[in-house]
């Protein structure tokens, strides 16, 4: 009797951890949004693509990970109610073909006019390669206004596989 209950007990162990190994290993669990709030001010920093797909549309190119940062003004409850700011900052990494891509359809726009400032893109939560990328990158021929994202008065950056995306709502 006591062998036999020894053996249920064992099998029941190794079905147990049979059902634990089916879980893929190359699941990765989203890290959690870092949020602060001060005040009227919301700031969220995360790598969770379908938040951003909230902000900005992916319809056309899909990024393969990301990073950003989402800062929001609620002007809403003040003396004075008015519209509320927001700012993005982001880094949109791309594989090869699909960076191809989207520098051939930002190859036709006119760059000349616009007034970005590498400063600009210097974003404070970024890599230090990242930031040594862009530092040494040509401001003539990686300005960008945004035509892919839908954000109207977005600018980008591109580096290598890698776009730095900035939006102002104010």
């Amino acid at each position: 009797m006591n062998r036999n209950l020894f053996f249920l007990l064992i099998t029941f162990i190794l079905f147990s951890c049979k059902e634990n190994s089916k879980i893929p290993a190359n699941t990765k669990k989203e890290s959690k949004p870092k949020t602060e709030k001060q005040d009227n001010i919301t700031t969220e920093i995360s790598t969770d693509i379908s938040q951003l797909q909230k902000l900005i549309d992916f319809s056309k190119f899909r990024p393969e990970k990301v990073k950003f940062k989402y800062t929001f003004i609620d002007n809403s409850n003040g003396r004075v109610p008015g519209p509320s700011d927001s700012f993005l900052e982001a880094i949109l990494y791309f594989d090869d073909k699909t960076m191809e891509k989207i520098q051939e359809i930002s190859q036709n726009e006119e760059a000349s006019n616009l007034n970005y400032q590498k400063k600009a893109f210097k974003f404070d939560w970024l890599e230090k390669q990242v930031l040594s990328e862009l530092e040494s990158s040509d401001s003539l021929k990686n300005i960008h206004p945004d035509l892919i994202f839908g954000t109207n008065n977005g600018e980008c950056w591109y580096l290598k596989n890698k776009i730095l995306l900035k939006k102002e709502t104010n």
